[in-house]
């Protein structure tokens, strides 16, 4: 891509001042200013102390040693800034180099990962909080696949916890129209899913409690689950693997880890129950229970051995998980387990990402809704797709980076118009589709090949300009693993294409389709080029591309 071409000629130019061994960074970026150029790099500042000169010296010096292959670039100085401007004849050549699919490159040269996300309790629906988490691990999942890795999906079903027990008992209450017990499930959906068991699983109502109950949870588990994966699917998501808790224990991997642990001096008991700890630390603030005085295992337990399920019996090289802020207090712990049981914690990512609240217009109260399963108190994620279309539920929930909080704007999120950034980019492509019919149908006899010099005014040129950018959104989002830079970046495409279009319709002669069925063809290799981009930008976010509306 062009950023790497720029960088390798600042770099030779850097050397040719004299500057040998390691480098600083050069901090080459994109322009802030577009009246400055394209791309910038504050080097004649990074360079100001090894060479002992003026930034603006070494930055003037620089640009004029700078080599531009193929003529993609000039260069010039700014202060101690050096600005680089992609030529007008490069952008042209690119426009007939941009294919299905462009933007695409082998960084990952077939890394095994994999991408463990939206792995609720399986205890209810999802509701609009495990919303964000779903898109946003499909969509590190879909950059990484486009970007070369070899990308596992997984949904960590927590089958063994006290969380799953009070469903199951709840369950049980409400088969014998009894209120659930204290910190038990409320909503109505656990009715719903008691006289499911009624009738799928005869004589359990008859059945004592203490063999009633396990039957039940299994069984409500796997309605929930049910419902979840219809719900993802909603949203174009699936899943390699649904990989349930209780088959580490069956398999041995929790006891392996415990007994490796507690080897290494990781383990202690204390009150009757086994507490996870660094061998020298004394203190019992950094603890965790592993293991209850009563004997049974805590998540944390499971957690140890789906470690060593993913990392040494599936050898994934990379796993990446995607957590709601409040498990935030939990990072530290899973990244320490990993180093205990000789893993490289390095190799576990875990993003975080925080709430969702719905602004204005919120299903049943109008207000912001504190969601809680339990208390049967949500706004499920099928409610939401309901409302307002897949589409808009991805992208919406993408249009944020993870650490900042989401105002789901309803209305925004269903108005036709500009300000509804879903609309704004689909209608884009949609533009794009519609002049390449129009073009069809005016000119039955096209040119096989675009005569891509007569692209000269400023808004083509633009447009161009905003697909040269796109291999660097593609590499620096899977680099960071930060798909939200993708909706900035369709925007921003999309942005250019309204402008070129909206030219012609201001003067006739700078629409696409015009009386020169050479020019017309011209124009018709940009919007292609614009169009497979846009396409892909929103193929990765998992949204819609039309080619009507």
């Amino acid at each position: 891509m062009v950023r790497d071409a720029i960088h390798r000629a600042l770099v030779d130019a850097v050397r040719g001042l004299g500057v040998d061994g390691e480098l600083p960074d050069l901090e080459l970026g994109r322009a802030k200013v577009p009246a400055h150029g394209d791309y910038a790099s504050s080097a004649g500042m990074k360079l100001a102390r090894v060479l002992r000169r003026r930034p603006d010296e070494i930055a003037g010096e620089l640009s004029s040693k700078i080599v531009a292959p193929d003529g993609a670039f000039t260069a010039e100085a700014a202060g101690g800034y050096v600005n680089f401007r992609l030529t007008d004849d490069w952008l042209r050549r690119l426009v007939a180099d941009v294919h299905p699919g462009y933007g695409a490159r082998d960084l990952g040269h077939g890394e095994r990962l994999q991408v463990e996300f939206g792995s609720i309790n399986p205890t209810g629906p999802l509701h609009i909080g495990h919303g964000r988490g779903v898109t946003l691990g499909d969509s590190i999942a879909r950059l990484l696949v486009f970007t070369g890795h070899s990308v596992h999906r997984e949904y960590y079903v927590n089958s063994d916890n006290t969380q799953t027990r009070r469903f199951g008992a709840s369950v049980y209450a409400r088969l014998h129209d009894m209120e659930p017990p204290e910190g038990g499930y409320l909503g109505d959906y656990v009715k719903e899913v008691a006289e499911m068991a009624r009738r799928d699983l005869p004589g359990i109502d008859r059945e004592p409690e203490e063999v009633a109950e396990p039957r039940l949870r299994r069984y409500a588990m796997e309605k929930v689950i049910e419902q979840i994966r219809a719900s993802v699917a909603r949203l174009g998501v699936r899943y390699d693997e649904w990989f349930w808790e209780d088959s580490i224990w069956q398999s041995g991997l929790g006891k392996q880890a415990i007994d490796r642990l507690r080897e290494s001096g990781h383990l202690r008991e204390r009150d009757g129950a086994l507490w996870f700890g660094e061998p020298d630390d004394e203190g019992e603030e950094e603890q965790r229970v592993v293991i209850r005085a009563n004997g049974q295992p805590t998540y944390f337990a499971s957690d140890l051995g789906y470690l060593l399920s993913r990392f040494e019996q599936r050898t994934f090289n990379r796993v990446i998980e995607v957590w709601a802020a409040d498990h935030h207090g939990y990072v530290p712990r899973m990244k320490a387990a990993a180093a205990a049981l000789g893993l490289d914690p390095e190799k576990l990512v875990i993003i975080i990402h925080q709430l969702v609240n719905l602004k204005e217009g919120a299903p049943r109260s109008g207000q912001k809704v504190k969601m809680s399963k339990r208390a049967g108190r949500f706004v499920t994620l099928d409610e939401l797709i309901d409302r307002v279309g897949s589409d808009a539920v991805r992208y919406f929930y993408l249009l944020r980076s993870p650490d900042t909080t989401i105002e789901f704007d309803l209305e925004l999120a269903v108005t036709q118009g500009n300000e509804n950034p879903v609309y704004y980019a689909q209608y884009a492509h949609a533009r794009l589709a519609n002049v390449e019919s129009a073009a069809r149908e005016r000119h039955a006899n096209l040119p096989a090949s675009a005569d891509v010099s007569l692209l000269t005014q400023p808004w083509e040129l633009d447009v161009a300009r905003q697909l040269a950018f796109w291999p660097d959104v593609v590499e620096d989002s899977t680099r960071l693993l930060e798909p939200h830079r993708i909706p900035y970046y369709v925007h921003d495409l999309a942005t250019s294409v309204h402008r070129f279009y909206h030219a012609g319709n201001a003067q006739s002669e700078h629409r696409v389709v015009v009386d020169d069925v050479t020019l017309t063809r011209a124009r018709l290799e940009l919007c292609r080029a614009a169009r497979h981009t846009l396409k892909t930008a929103l193929d990765l976010m998992g949204v819609s591309a039309p080619e009507r509306m």
